[in-house]
């Protein structure tokens, strides 16, 4: 990345072997650039990114796992092309969430910005779908994976030579919570916090 200078703090928490869900905050669309260097760098791995249907093939290419949105189909006018959709983006999820089940089973890396979208002036509501079936994929599988938060801050979007600070946080575990939710809130903090924004 020579267009930006990236810091990195807590690079130590990234695991080196095994499997985890990478909790990035996600500004701009070079946050995948960005984290895609910086992860091979500090662990010699690739990882496999979920992306809305949509984005261009070279993210799906690099590993890219597309899940269809709900809120991206129910843009459809039509009725009935609204009720296919929905039918036809179910079998797509499941079978997206079959391959993340294979993904952590054998110990890859999976990358799920958790506000959904882009969003450059403050932490995006979190979305919990990730979250959920790393939960019911745990039980179901018999394993344990760490959530890793991980903040963004840009010092300039345009300036050339800008910092970007990427500060990686102490891995979380689902079963340390009471509930997705309590997580959720302390994702949501821990991601605030990390990004410069609390």
């Amino acid at each position: 990345m020579r267009y930006h200078r990236l810091a990195v703090e807590g690079g130590r928490n990234l695991p080196r072997e095994g499997p985890a869900l990478i909790l990035p905050k996600h500004c701009a669309y070079r946050d995948i650039l960005v984290e895609g260097v910086l992860l091979y760098r500090i662990t010699r791995r690739y990882a496999n990114y979920v992306m809305k249907v949509g984005l261009w093939g070279i993210l799906e290419w690099s590993g890219g796992i597309k899940v269809e949105r709900p809120k991206d189909i129910r843009r459809i006018a039509d009725r009935e092309q609204r009720r296919a959709e929905i039918q036809r983006a179910r079998v797509a999820n499941q079978r997206m969430q079959d391959y993340l089940d294979g993904l952590y089973q054998y110990g890859e890396l999976v990358v799920s910005h958790p506000e959904g979208t882009r969003c450059r002036d403050g932490l995006g509501p979190l979305q919990k779908g990730v979250v959920e079936h790393l939960v019911q994929a745990e039980e179901r599988l018999g394993v344990r994976v760490p959530l890793i938060p991980i903040g963004l801050e840009y010092d300039s979007y345009a300036r050339p030579g800008a910092r970007v600070y990427f500060r990686v946080d102490e891995p979380l575990y689902a079963d340390s919570f009471a509930n997705t939710n309590e997580l959720m809130d302390h994702l949501s903090n821990r991601l605030r916090m990390l990004s410069g924004l609390a």
